[in-house]
């Protein structure tokens, strides 16, 4: 072979390395781009030498992460934004490699991140270090979820279980002739348990079917009148035959039609009434339902005189699980979930809950829902 033909092959060679290189480059960057986890890698002088977009754009996005240049910037950045403070945050600069998990608040939500440190080797010995950080929020909320649900059950289902078992041994023994009122005493109290116990079981099936998108609505057209009427005749006989809860027409002539899922929203609406009822101390208590009409939406308010809620509060209601009253001897029962199964069905119908409280002053929760009339042909009259 010719010395000129050796330097072409030669030649050829040396370009086709440099384009595998450069391919091989290329796919390891769009790799890292579209991971679903984060990475972060130092350099031996300690300098910031790459973040990935799930860092920037996902993890910390909005909050100074891609300003970062050195570890140690980086290390101050997660003290800073970590929510709980963890011993293990100090030692990340001496250990080659550590595992710790982080908790920050995020747009009001806390996020869960798990980080791990680890050291990167060259063919040459060490070239700097490694931060892969994973989001773990959907795994830490399934752990909070299975927590809450022991405790759910052992103060919403262990006093109705209790109660019917002793109903039934007091009707089974066989040494006591009781009178028959008192049998039905007994029986209508089992069949308020269970129906109670029903109604548990319903709410963890809603949650469900929210948090998987596969909530079943059955829609159509039909008057607010109707919806509020009817959600009244659903009140407590007691409460029905007192004048604890009013609905005001007086404020209203023309009133849209909705479309939606009138059993949905009846339960929604119950929910709002029942809680102005249940969460006031005062002996005359007062819910006052009304109606406001406006040019896209319809909001029904519902204002009670109630205890009231804190500003700060009343960003945490809808949480799942949240009580106002979380302690043991709280005057009041409920799953906490609630407020959250209200707003879940609010937004299946592109709506909304609004909230104006102040401590001691009661509370207006606003039920808030889209209207169209081209859809159902204008407004019914009331």
């Amino acid at each position: 072979m010719k010395e000129s033909e050796v330097q072409f092959a030669m030649m050829n060679k040396g370009k086709f390395n440099f384009e595998e290189d450069k391919d091989q480059h290329a796919r390891l960057n769009a790799v890292l781009k579209s991971m679903s986890e984060g990475i972060i890698l130092v350099d031996n002088n300690k300098n910031i030498v790459y973040q990935n977009e799930f860092v920037t754009r996902h993890l910390f996005r909005g909050i100074g992460s891609d300003s970062l240049k050195t570890e140690v910037d980086l290390i101050a950045f997660i003290q800073k934004v970590s929510v709980l403070k963890n011993d293990k945050v100090d030692e990340l600069l001496q250990s080659e490699d550590i595992t710790l998990k982080l908790t920050i608040e995020y747009e009001n939500q806390l996020k869960y991140i798990m980080l791990n440190k680890f050291s990167v080797y060259s063919e040459t010995g060490f070239i700097g270090n490694g931060y892969l950080l994973r989001d773990i929020t959907k795994e830490e909320e399934i752990d909070q979820l299975k927590s809450n649900l022991i405790t759910i059950a052992s103060h919403e289902f262990k006093t109705p279980i209790t109660n019917i078992r002793g109903s039934v041994e007091t009707l089974m023994r066989q040494d006591a002739d009781w009178e028959e009122d008192f049998k039905i005493e007994l029986l209508q109290g089992i069949h308020e348990d269970i129906l109670h116990l029903q109604d548990l079981i319903s709410v963890w099936f809603d949650i469900k079917k929210i948090e998987m998108g596969t909530m079943s609505l059955n829609k159509g057209y039909f008057p607010i009148s109707q919806l509020i009427s009817n959600t009244l005749d659903q009140l407590p006989r007691e409460i029905a035959a007192s004048d604890m809860v009013r609905y005001d027409e007086d404020n209203q002539s023309r009133i849209s039609l909705l479309y939606g899922d009138k059993k949905r929203l009846q339960q929604v609406l119950l929910n709002l009434i029942m809680n102005g009822l249940v969460h006031n101390d005062l002996p005359e208590k007062k819910v006052l339902i009304t109606v406001e009409v406006g040019s896209e939406d319809v909001f029904i308010h519902v204002k009670d005189n109630g205890i009231g809620i804190s500003k700060e509060l009343c960003k945490k209601i809808f949480d799942r699980f949240y009580r106002v009253d979380n302690s043991p001897q709280r005057k009041t029962g409920g799953t906490g979930l609630g407020l959250s199964i209200c707003l879940g069905l609010m937004k299946e119908h592109n709506g909304d809950i609004l909230v104006e409280s102040e401590p001691g002053k009661g509370s207006i929760f606003t039920m808030k829902l889209p209207i169209n009339e081209e859809d159902h042909g204008g407004n019914y009259e009331s």
